[in-house]
Parts: C-alpha cells; structure tokens; sequence
C-alpha cells in the first residue's frame, strides 16, 4: 500500500497507462457537423495497411488496459487479504496475554516515571 502511494506521488507507472486512462475527450460544439462526403471508390491497399495498423494499435492498447485492470484486482485482493487477516485475530492464549499486560505495564511504568 505504502509502496503504490509513493508510486502515485511520485508519478511512477507506465506512461502508455497514463495515456489511456487520461485521454483527453475533444468536442467541438461551435462547428456545426457536415455530413462525410461519401467516396465511391475502391479501398486502396495502403489504407487497408492502415487500418490493420490501427487495429494492431488498438488491440495492444487494449490488452495493456486488461493487463493493469487485472493487476489492480489481483492488489486488491491481496490488501483485503491482509485488511481481513488484521481484523479477525485469533484470541491470545493465557501466555500471550501474560506477556502483553507485562509489557504494558512496563511501559506504562516508563512513561508515568518521574524525570
């Protein structure tokens, strides 16, 4: 937890997920929208390598986001793990609770000593 809040503050992480995440959304609301011209020509090659590279593009960002959604699961399962671990503690055995109250006394003892 300590490690992920000092990956935030100090803006660590990947600079593609920054991307992703935070892409800016531009409309232009002052134009107002004409209608696409409508081409009937043939699809050229270049442009079918194109949008294969586009696709490409878009399949690894899109796997990159799937990666870090699941890393993101996968740490919070872990800290609910811990969080659940921490909060539903065994009760002390006699022993235990001996030794506590002796160091609590002893603290306690330290700390109200006079100086």
């Amino acid at each position: 937890m300590a490690e992920s809040a000092r990956r935030v503050r100090d803006g660590g992480g990947s600079d593609v997920v920054r991307r992703l995440i935070a892409r800016p959304i531009r409309i232009d609301v002052t134009r107002p929208s004409a209608p696409a011209p409508v081409y009937e020509a043939e699809p050229d090659e270049d442009e079918g390598e194109a949008e294969n590279a586009d696709l490409a593009r878009l399949r690894g960002e899109m796997l990159v986001m799937k990666a870090v959604l699941q890393a993101e699961r996968q740490e919070s399962a872990h800290l609910r793990a811990q969080v659940r671990s921490v909060a539903e503690a065994e009760p002390l055995t006699p022993e235990a609770r001996a030794v506590r109250d002796r160091w609590s006394s002893l603290v306690d003892r330290l700390l109200l000593a006079p100086r």
